[in-house]
């Protein structure tokens, strides 16, 4: 059951999140910053949030709430370890929120291209050989 607590978490979590990513004075670590990515997932999933909210939030920063969804959802599925990863479990919390259609990817230049590229600076991961082609 969706509650009425308004935008206010999912800003929160988005700025937590964004200035981890994009800015040097982020304080969370990788795998914390995934984490915050699933509770704000499910706070978009569980309560009542304005549709406007995935353009606004963030609209003037690197990344859109939008593109960072985006971002996330193609960055998770390049780096994903396997069903008991928490790369994995995000990814099925973002796969919920965000539908990429017939997209094979984030679009090029863009601010979702930007929030691949920082969770993959942030990632202590190396991209797999059959990723990498």
């Amino acid at each position: 059951m969706k509650t009425k607590t308004g935008d206010k978490n999912v800003k929160r979590l988005y700025n937590v999140i964004a200035n981890s990513l994009f800015k040097t004075t982020g304080k969370l670590s990788y795998t914390r910053c995934l984490e915050a990515m699933h509770l704000l997932c499910m706070e978009l999933l569980e309560t009542e949030t304005s549709e406007c909210v995935y353009d606004t939030v963030g609209e003037f920063e690197e990344a859109s709430l939008g593109s960072l969804l985006a971002g996330t959802y193609w960055f998770l599925s390049d780096y994903h370890g396997g069903q008991n990863s928490l790369e994995y479990r995000t990814l099925c919390s973002v796969g919920r929120i965000y539908h990429p259609n017939m997209s094979s990817g984030p679009e090029e230049d863009s601010s979702e291209e930007v929030a691949y590229e920082m969770w993959e600076l942030k990632c202590p991961y190396e991209k797999s050989e059959d990723e990498a082609e």
